[in-house]
């Protein structure tokens, strides 16, 4: 038993410790120069007790656990009463060997690497200055408890996201792509063809007309359903009557042809994991089958207020934020939409007029609890099947579960994304909504 716990164990009744470290990278390159080389090793712990039913939480140096531990238990004199106690023993199903902190490739090699693709996109178009920004993460979280939890799972993943200007624009306007897996990052020359392709509708700015349009959502622009899910699905909204879901168990909520799972486990997720940041085993089992709403996303504290079992959905973090001072609260921990037949490039030839989204600005102020949206959309302007385009001054707004109780099609392509500030981890397609409001001006 970490010395912490034991510690802790000895004068509170109860005690949680999590301990995440990490070494990261960061490479920037501006209009195809390198600007920026950082990095950033880290360790740290949150402790929380209970006294007498009363949650008490610390932060910081695993070295300094006698602090810790004194911080925890005096703020559990002031803490909260909660219905919960902390995870007990558990048994976590292997991912094939154990969690190993897998080797990160050196800043030389990934400023070799970030080079190199600058040199692929100038030789397709000279006139191309490329901004790239590529992280590299490699640790591992682990949660121990007094009541027997000890876990500890790895996590490894490289990021990219290349934005092109629009040609003779003359601003930081352009197009822009990502990519991120659990291993050593690849770019395929079909994947930088499709963004200097991108950056071809871009040649001037399109504004459609004001009205309901069909709409097609890029993976990363899909989170506006799964955000708005999670504010929805939360537990604690459940157990507070807050939710429009509450008490939706069984009833149809979106449309028939949205099935969305919870897989944290899932291999191809970005950051697989067997637990949550409570120490709870991860499930994988539907949310939505077919529109119809099978399950809610709970961690200890809302579980226990709904009087069952957690989900095991505790997730350390907010929509902006991933620290470690971030209360455990309900969250997605690895969604994933079904993919359907037709893949994403034939949805947008299908579009007489409509707009094609890739990112959201604003999500954060919209009523999401609620399904209410209003945000700018940033993305093309589509007409018989091809972008003419780039958007210029649209907004789009509604109600989640109204349009996407319309939903048109889902792509046969799956992407993963990556929790970020307003992300959710997941494999995502790419969806059609038969129409969307949008607003010009």
């Amino acid at each position: 038993m970490n010395a912490i716990i034991q510690h802790a164990g000895s004068v509170a009744d109860q005690a949680e410790l999590y301990t995440r470290t990490s070494r990261s990278t960061q490479i920037q390159f501006t209009n195809g120069s390198l600007s920026l080389v950082s990095h950033n090793d880290r360790t740290e712990a949150a402790l929380r007790v209970l006294v007498k039913g009363k949650l008490g939480a610390a932060f910081g140096d695993p070295v300094r656990g006698e602090t810790l531990v004194h911080d925890a238990v005096s703020a559990a004199a002031y803490g909260q009463d909660v219905p919960f106690a902390f995870s007990g023993a558990q048994s976590f199903e292997s991912q094939g060997e154990e969690p190993q902190i897998q080797r990160k490739r050196s800043a030389q090699e990934l400023v070799a690497f970030c080079a190199g693709i600058n040199q692929r996109i100038r030789s397709i178009c000279p006139d191309a200055d490329a901004n790239l920004s590529f992280g590299s993460a490699i640790g591992s979280k682990t949660v121990q408890t007094t009541a027997g939890t000890d876990a500890t799972d790895a996590f490894s993943h490289e990021s990219l996201i290349v934005e092109i200007p629009f040609q003779d624009r003359g601003t930081d306007i352009g197009a822009a792509a990502r990519l991120i897996d659990h291993g050593d990052l690849a770019v395929s020359d079909v994947w930088l063809e499709d963004l200097l392709e991108m950056r071809t509708w871009g040649s001037k700015p399109s504004a459609p007309s004001t009205g309901r349009l069909p709409t097609l959502l890029t993976p990363y622009a899909s989170n506006l359903l799964l955000i708005a899910l999670a504010a929805g699905l939360n537990g604690l909204a459940i157990a507070q009557g807050a939710s429009p879901l509450a008490g939706k168990i069984g009833e149809s909520i979106l449309s028939p042809k949205l099935t969305i799972r919870e897989d944290p486990g899932l291999g191809q997720q970005v950051s697989p994991r067997r637990f949550d940041d409570e120490g709870v085993p991860v499930q994988a089992r539907d949310i939505v089958s077919n529109g119809v709403l099978r399950s809610y996303l709970t961690d200890l504290g809302s579980s226990g207020m709904l009087e069952a079992s957690s989900t095991g959905n505790a997730v350390r973090r907010t929509l902006f934020t991933e620290t470690i001072q971030d209360v455990p609260g309900p969250a997605w921990l690895g969604a994933v939409i079904e993919p359907g037949p037709t893949g994403w490039k034939e949805l947008l030839a299908g579009m007489e007029e409509g707009i094609l989204v890739t990112r959201m600005l604003g999500l954060h102020s919209s009523n999401l609890l609620q399904g209410q949206y209003a945000v700018q959309a940033t993305g093309f302007h589509v007409r018989n099947g091809k972008p003419i385009g780039y958007l210029e001054r649209t907004m789009i707004s509604g109600n989640v579960f109204e349009d996407f109780g319309a939903l048109q099609a889902v792509s046969s392509e799956l992407e993963p994304i990556a929790q970020e500030p307003l992300s959710v981890p997941g494999l995502v397609p790419y969806l059609l909504l038969e129409s969307v409001q949008a607003t010009v001006g």
